[in-house]
């Protein structure tokens, strides 16, 4: 809404006003013929108008800190119930417990966690233990079973070289025994036998340690570290297994330190409430979710106002317009601020029935915060919009419609003359005229009895008049 001071209204008006209807004798230039006018009046004149833009909004902070339910769904039930919570409004100091969810749900699935992580902590150190029996085996075996079967291998080969290299002098002791016709042919025989068996002894023995040293070491270890191998990635999948469950178990045991839900900072509690249609209050026993609105914690040291202008004023408001605002509850102290922003669309206002109605929002900010202001307190705001100079203007109600035509009634010599005009922006009270009138004119506010009683449908004038098309508020 526009509206105007009164004492314009009072400088501009220069009636015969009064409870009852006034009688102005005006005195024609045509003869000495005197024309009677009932009715108030107003003169014409040039002065100038201040436009306002009026609407009623809400206070709202600056800068405001909210506060979300951050415990996730992570349960087979649905949302949490609200246990306890501070009360709307009331003032907090940072840390203070601002509400308490039921963590019942969140209690059974830490312990069935628990119990998982047990079980993980168990496969992890069965996982170890078979590792370190792995690398056990591969330190035994090269570093102890290798040096002790190839000493063996070692002692026999040289007991067997020793048995050799006997034999081989019995038998020559025997052959020269033969040849002296002291030894017989079945004795050179036998020792010739027995020494064939030592040196088949001795050969295999060393192929049996070749075999051992070249392949059969090898081979042992490569098996055994290959044990190790497989320990260690039962160990790396069973140490992963303890991780994921370890922070599982932390993860739940974090919802369930989130159900205490702390300001973050000092201020007052605002219950958030949800909702489009029906904006249900936060109290006990609420069912809140994932990502939920709670509390808004605003800084009251710097507040706004948002009010919703009607689309046809939109275009008239630009940021940093001045702004006079109004609180409720500080009465008619006047409060100076600034429009400080103004959405690019409009919207439709969901205080609104109907759609088709759609609006600005504004946000005037105040240029001093007064102490005890609180959120969402209503006040009027007035946007000072711009001055017109030195134009011609009349009262609001001196204008009357049919159809599209704009008119008024002129106090003439030969009494009321009805005239049309053209008209640009008004006030509540004023109306700025483009054309059709001259200054020092005089026209009526009402309609003339004679008018009123003619048949000419679809006329309004007066206190049923509309202000002028362009720019009206």
């Amino acid at each position: 809404m526009l509206s105007t001071p009164c004492k314009q209204a009072a400088i501009l008006l220069v009636p015969v006003l009064g409870a009852a209807a006034c009688y102005a004798v005006v005195t024609g230039s045509l003869g000495s013929r005197r024309v009677e006018v009932t009715g108030p009046w107003a003169t014409v004149e040039r002065t100038d108008l201040r436009f306002t833009v009026m609407a009623g909004g809400d206070l709202q902070p600056m800068k405001e800190t909210m506060v979300v339910c951050e415990v996730e769904d992570i349960t087979e039930k649905e949302g949490l119930t609200v246990i306890s919570l501070v009360e709307n409004g009331q003032p907090v100091k940072k840390g203070d417990v601002l509400c308490r969810l039921n963590t019942s749900e969140l209690d059974d699935l830490a312990r069935e966690e628990e119990i998982l992580l047990n079980q993980a902590r168990s496969e992890w150190s069965r996982a170890r233990l078979g590792k370190e029996t792995a690398e056990l085996a591969v330190r035994e075996y090269t570093e102890g079973l290798v040096a002790q079967q190839s000493n063996d291998y070692e002692g026999r080969i040289a007991l067997g070289r020793s048995d050799v290299q006997k034999y081989r002098e019995h038998l020559a002791w025997t052959e020269r025994m033969f040849a002296k016709g002291y030894a017989s042919r079945a004795q050179l025989a036998t020792e010739q036998q027995t020494l064939a068996k030592a040196e088949h002894e001795l050969d295999r023995t060393e192929r049996e340690f070749r075999l051992f040293r070249d392949f059969q070491v090898e081979k042992e270890t490569v098996s055994l570290r290959g044990n190790v191998g497989i320990a260690d990635g039962t160990l790396r999948a069973a140490a992963a297994r303890l991780k994921v469950q370890e922070e599982r178990l932390a993860h739940v045991r974090k919802q369930i330190d989130r159900c205490v839900i702390r300001a973050p900072q000092d201020g007052i509690a605002i219950h958030s409430r949800r909702g489009y249609f029906r904006r249900t209050p936060l109290q006990e026993g609420s069912m809140v979710y994932e990502g939920q609105e709670l509390f808004k914690l605003p800084d009251l040291t710097q507040m706004e106002v948002e009010v919703s202008l009607n689309e046809s004023m939109g275009p008239q408001v630009k940021v940093g317009m001045p702004a006079e605002v109004r609180v409720a509850s500080l009465g008619e102290q006047v409060l100076p601020g600034k429009v400080v922003s103004i959405a690019l669309l409009s919207d439709v206002n969901w205080k609104e029935d109907d759609e088709r109605i759609r609006h600005f929002v504004v946000r005037v900010r105040l240029d001093r915060t007064p102490p005890k202001m609180l959120p969402l307190m209503s006040a009027t705001v007035e946007i000072d919009t711009g001055t017109i100079r030195d134009c011609l203007a009349i009262p609001v109600e001196a204008m009357g419609m049919r159809g599209r035509e704009q008119f008024c009634f002129v106090i003439g010599p030969d009494g009321p003359e009805r005239r049309s005009i053209t008209t640009r922006r008004s006030t509540t009270g004023m109306l700025e005229v483009t054309g059709g009138l001259s200054p020092g004119e005089r026209v009526l506010l009402t309609a003339p009895a004679e008018f009123l009683e003619s048949p000419e449908p679809s006329v309004s004038v007066g206190a049923g008049g509309s202000p002028g098309p362009a720019g009206t508020s």
